[in-house]
């Protein structure tokens, strides 16, 4: 009986077998794996920025208790813009085009003092010339606007005697008045935001946020 010792080998080599299989790796359901760090949930492009010229973001100074405070403080002052402001504004607002110039007031201590030429708060006293213990006083702020040079001329309403004011007040700037306050109330709601925001992102000292931005810099200064 003669056996061949040569067998085709015309696919050798295109089929392999493993001499021993492992079997897929799995995670075991509810174990926790290993990801990249997710630097845009605490670091903005703005922190960001400063950290590439070498430089850590303003928040990391601050604690968690001032940004609350601040917070609190920006709110008092929206609110005291429009509780000290409104009033006369909404008085004003109803009234107009009903005002004329009365002769028996006259208008004394007028000042506007500006803020970063900016904001400028007015206020003026309006006296009775028949008595002068009837004295009222009006207030109101402006965008861009100075006051300088502007005539006091004391006005009241036709509908209501009891409503005095200035003819500048009520008819030449009443709308930047209007959006002078909107303005500052948007202004100071959003930095109230801002700081709420920073606390509820862990961005403050010790934080989160600023775990964050330590990890970050650790990173990239082994790197």
């Amino acid at each position: 009986m003669r056996v061949d010792a040569e067998r085709p080998v015309g696919d050798f080599g295109k089929r392999t077998v493993n001499a021993r299989q492992e079997p897929p790796v799995r995670h075991a359901l509810g174990a926790p794996q290993e990801s990249a760090p997710a630097w845009s949930d605490q670091i903005s492009k703005r922190d960001l920025k400063a950290l590439e010229k070498g430089r850590l973001p303003v928040w990391t100074n601050m604690s968690q208790l001032k940004l609350l405070g601040f917070a609190l403080l920006m709110v008092a002052m929206a609110l005291g813009a429009v509780g000290y402001y409104g009033p006369e504004l909404a008085r004003d607002l109803r009234h107009a085009g009903t005002f004329s110039v009365a002769g028996d007031l006259r208008a004394t201590d007028g000042t506007c003092k500006r803020y970063m030429f900016l904001v400028s708060l007015c206020s003026a006293k309006i006296h009775s010339v028949m008595n002068e213990r009837s004295t009222s006083s009006t207030q109101f702020l402006m965008f861009f606007r100075s006051g300088d040079g502007a005539d006091m001329i004391p006005v009241r309403s036709n509908v209501d005697a009891s409503v005095v004011g200035i003819q500048y007040a009520v008819s030449d700037v009443l709308l930047n008045r209007i959006l002078s306050l909107v303005g500052i109330t948007l202004f100071f709601g959003w930095a109230a935001w801002f700081f709420l925001d920073c606390v509820r992102k862990g961005r403050y000292r010790d934080g989160p946020g600023h775990e964050a931005v330590r990890q970050y810099v650790a990173l990239h200064s082994s790197s």
